[in-house]
């Protein structure tokens, strides 16, 4: 006897991301414990229910998914995804006589530390920047990644995971010979409608010649990558012999995974299938053959990481804060300023993790 479908409940059926028990770590293989159970789609809804695992070994803690998505389901995850448009930060106000004035303020501070911008030349840029510049809070948005971008007219840069190519142009502005990669085909298209140099698919699938890059940048990419030791071996493969690789992503052992637990905005289930800390994400880079030179931790997302994860804690969704937007906005700072003041004694507290790596 055959049963007939409703259109709705077969939608449903095609929404639904297939999995595969992953009970072991990938870099040490021990056996995973439970740490948080039956978590969902905090942001955009995907259909499913989400373990997440650690690794027992002291001398790893890689956090993972179980069930983990099967790979070629994993686009199912990007339906909705923010990189389609803009984006995803803090509602926007009206501007007003102060959201002008500290848009001066930031403008002068990227001319005076990086020569960037419509304010470039123009006197008193140390001054009009001091604000930034004393207060540290809005430094490592700012700094991230133009200081990699600025001095290198005509080398060639890729940004794995490029998203929207916001970070393309911005390198193409400043005579980087920039090209793009990102799995999600919507996120390209929106790049490339904007004339930028990217292509859709797994880097592994472009075939890019040997030693071709001076500069790889991975900005909160490597979670969301299904073999990521792969990727960094052909990382590995296509940078120049002393080329840069730059590696930003969710910091698992920062304190505001800490203080949130499984409210921590970064768990983000289904779409990071691993996260990492200090230990294990330098032990991967290592085992692809590349060379960490440098790891800290910034405070570039932490603003959002707490209003999203008090948003989660409240109501169970992320970014609908029924705080007024001064009073959301204000809460993000403390915590950026609270962990801005604790870097100085435990320099990898911050939300997000920063490891340079040379070939």
């Amino acid at each position: 006897m055959t049963r007939d479908l409703s259109a709705s409940t077969t939608a449903a059926l095609c929404d639904e991301i297939q999995s595969e028990s992953c009970p072991r770590c990938y870099l040490c293989e021990n056996a995973g414990e439970m740490l948080y159970a039956r978590l969902s789609d905090r942001l955009f809804a995907t259909p499913g229910e989400w373990n997440l695992l650690h690794c027992p070994n002291p001398a790893c803690g890689l956090i993972w998914l179980d069930p983990m998505p099967l790979e070629e389901d994993l686009g199912k995850a990007y339906a909705k995804y923010f990189t389609h448009e803009v984006p995803l930060t803090l509602p926007k106000r009206p501007p007003n006589l102060l959201r002008r004035t500290y848009g001066l303020v930031q403008s002068a501070y990227l001319a005076h530390r990086f020569n960037y911008g419509e304010h470039t030349g123009k006197r008193f840029q140390w001054l009009i920047s001091l604000p930034i510049t004393l207060s540290r809070v809005e430094c490592d948005g700012l700094d991230i990644p133009l200081r990699y971008l600025t001095g290198s007219y005509g080398a060639r840069m890729l940004d794995v995971g490029c998203g929207n190519g916001s970070v393309v142009r911005t390198a193409q502005q400043l005579g980087w010979d920039a090209e793009g990669v990102d799995f999600d085909p919507v996120a390209v298209e929106a790049a490339q409608q904007r004339g930028l140099n990217v292509h859709s698919g797994r880097l592994e699938e472009r075939n890019y010649p040997d030693n071709s890059f001076d500069l790889i940048l991975m900005n909160h990419v490597i979670e969301h990558i299904y073999d990521p030791l792969c990727t960094l071996g052909t990382i590995r493969r296509i940078l120049r012999p002393g080329g840069m690789l730059v590696v930003t992503t969710p910091n698992s052992s920062g304190s505001g995974h800490h203080h949130f637990r499984s409210n921590w905005v970064h768990l983000d289930p289904p779409r990071h299938l691993r996260l990492f800390n200090h230990t294990n994400l330098c032990a991967l880079i290592k085992r692809a053959g590349l060379r960490p030179t440098k790891i800290r931790s910034s405070i570039r997302i932490t603003q959002q990481s707490f209003v999203a994860s008090r948003s989660i804690r409240r109501t169970g969704r992320g970014y609908e804060s029924r705080w007024p937007a001064l009073l959301a906005e204000l809460y993000g700072r403390a915590g950026a300023a609270i962990q801005l003041l604790t870097r100085a004694w435990q320099p990898l507290a911050a939300d997000e993790l920063l490891v340079e790596a040379r070939k």
